[in-house]
């Protein structure tokens, strides 16, 4: 029942009834994930497997993926492998049902994210390689990085950590009492220039 690259068409879908379908297959992502995804320069095969299931106005795709990306360090830009195996949910509604009450009544009552069907089909294979970039960390380091927690620095320019940001951030907003002193000397100096009938 399935075509190539884990997408089934609407017909295909209709012809199973209320029957799943269940897949487990190993693709090949490369080099359409890296023309797609500039975080991404190489990846291993994925192992796919999962079940389609009608749902009321559309089909429910319940999908684990396994396998390893090359993304670049959020410090360095050097490559770094990283090792995902996670589960994602879809549910997908055919276009001529997409902003129909029924599908707007489902998508206001589910937790799950809800995608229309462009050209009729269930596309598993791309969904794939969106959840692979989402489920990448926002810090990524190479051991190294890791390892020693040195930031990149140049001439009158260094990095610093969130954390380091966040506490001079907080220092800044501290009050400088030698200012607010100043500021409140100037406040009464202005007050008592505005109260001489001399000027």
């Amino acid at each position: 029942m399935t075509i190539s690259m884990l997408q089934w068409t609407e017909a295909e879908l209709r012809k199973q009834g209320n029957r799943p379908i269940t897949f487990d297959q190993e693709i090949k992502l490369m080099p359409e994930l890296a023309d797609r995804f500039e975080s991404v320069s190489d990846a291993s095969n994925y192992r796919v497997q999962g079940t389609i299931e009608q749902d009321g106005v559309g089909w429910l795709a319940t999908v684990q993926a396994t396998g390893e990306v090359t993304a670049h360090s959020t410090r360095s830009l050097a490559p770094v492998r990283v090792a995902q195996d996670f589960t994602f949910a879809e549910l997908w509604i055919p276009q001529d049902r997409w902003g129909s009450d029924a599908a707007d009544t489902l998508m206001d009552t589910t937790s799950v994210l809800t995608i229309p069907m462009l050209h009729d089909m269930i596309d598993i294979y791309s969904a794939v390689s969106d959840h692979i970039v989402l489920e990448l960390p926002s810090q990524i380091l190479t051991e190294d990085e890791a390892k020693e927690g040195v930031m990149p620095a140049g001439k009158d320019w260094h990095v610093i950590s969130e954390a380091e940001y966040d506490a001079q951030k907080k220092a800044d907003e501290k009050p400088n009492p030698e200012l607010a002193k100043l500021k409140d000397l100037l406040d009464k100096n202005q007050k008592t220039d505005d109260d001489d009938p001399a000027k």
